[in-house]
């Protein structure tokens, strides 16, 4: 399926709100970075989940994982004001 100009994106993670299971509650935040009542998760929370995600797929260990996942959040909308910190 082909991306249209009006694809939404978590403000959190980039994923494409239209992937499989990533529409929660909220209309910025992916499932995935959202709890049921579509706020945004924890700092803490979402740097685990892909530090998590980024080690079962690239396999560079937790603590290189910890650091990919920081880099890769603090470029998204939703956690850029956590890249000076």
């Amino acid at each position: 399926r082909f991306m249209t100009q009006n694809e939404q994106f978590c403000q959190a993670c980039g994923i494409p709100m239209s992937a499989p299971d990533a529409q929660g509650a909220s209309e910025k935040y992916c499932a995935y970075c959202s709890d049921s009542d579509g706020n945004l998760k924890s700092w803490e929370e979402a740097v685990s989940s892909l530090a998590g995600f980024l080690d079962s797929w690239q396999k560079v260990g937790k603590e290189e994982s910890r650091k990919r996942a920081i880099r890769y959040l603090t470029a998204m909308p939703a956690w850029a004001h956590k890249a000076d910190e």
